[in-house]
């Protein structure tokens, strides 16, 4: 994230109240809403929101704006300027104070905080793969084939910028997927070849959710949203796990895979980082298991 703070707009009374006590933690906020502005939190439609995702949290404790602002150690009148104003943005300490006071975790927090600042640029994908193969990265990938290591490059979006035999092997289909692995995991092969679908096809969403809300503005974002969206299964995940945010495989995540070389599902592990030498770019190693029957 940018250390600076985005040019947005910001009202004079947004400095900070008098900030609430300690022991007025998230656990304890009031589930009632004296002025009936609560009911069930709607489902942000679309594409990540600032605005949307903090009406969701507000709704989500079934908190009046009033109440809300308390907690938060803001003003009633701005935190109304801020749902009825898309185009005003409160402090950064405001965004932190509204953050601490829904109880969101650290992901959840740097989610919020992202919405917050303005979107980010990404390169294309050929200037990414450009940049890749003059860093010698396609010599690196055929050594990791003679010693049986996946490896591939992928942008935070996750398109596939360039991969070893190995990997290909292991994700029949991509290019008719657009050599996008978030559209790859919701076609039939994926659900046929990965053993533990539901928890990698949820895992999927939720780093995606975080990609997306960094990326929004972004035409191939917009593009690839509303291409997963005509698929049910990514719709329901979607909704169904709204500001669950992850920034990573968890350690240790290995992945159960069918291959066609045997019976059994095999564990892939796998490593992914930040590829320092490209920014934007991840890249993912793995070494699979060997199949109980060769031990």
């Amino acid at each position: 994230m940018k250390g600076n703070s985005p040019a947005h707009a910001h009202d004079s009374d947004g400095n900070p109240a008098p900030r609430v006590s300690h022991t007025e933690t998230a656990h304890a906020l009031p589930r009632r809403d004296r002025k009936g502005e609560t009911g069930q939190a709607p489902i942000p439609a679309g594409l990540p929101d600032f605005h949307d995702s903090l009406e969701f949290l507000r709704r989500h404790h079934h908190l009046s704006r009033e109440s809300a602002a308390q907690h938060a150690g803001i003003s009633t009148s701005y935190l109304n300027r801020l749902a009825q104003n898309r185009k005003l943005f409160p402090r950064r300490n405001v965004v932190t104070k509204l953050a601490h006071s829904y109880g969101l975790d650290p992901c959840q927090q740097r989610y919020l905080h992202e919405l917050w600042e303005p979107s980010a640029h990404l390169p294309s994908a050929d200037e990414m793969r450009h940049r890749l193969t003059s860093l010698g990265v396609p010599a690196h990938l055929d050594y990791l084939d003679t010693r049986e290591v996946l490896a591939v490059y992928i942008d935070p979006l996750r398109t596939v910028l360039q991969g070893n035999q190995i990997f290909h092997r292991t994700v029949p289909g991509l290019a008719d997927a657009g050599n996008n692995l978030a559209l790859w995991i919701f076609t039939a092969t994926a659900r046929r070849i990965i053993d533990n679908y539901d928890d990698e096809a949820r895992l999927a969403v939720t780093i995606l959710r975080a990609a997306l809300g960094r990326y929004r503005d972004l035409p191939r974002a917009r593009h690839l949203f509303q291409t997963l969206c005509a698929d049910p299964e990514f719709t329901r995940l979607w909704e169904s796990t709204t500001l669950q945010v992850a920034y990573g495989r968890p350690s240790p995540a290995p992945i159960r895979l069918r291959t066609p070389d045997t019976d059994e599902p095999r564990t892939l592990n796998l490593e992914i980082s930040e590829f320092t030498d490209c920014a934007d770019v991840l890249v993912a190693y793995g070494i699979y298991t060997p199949p109980a029957s060769a031990r």
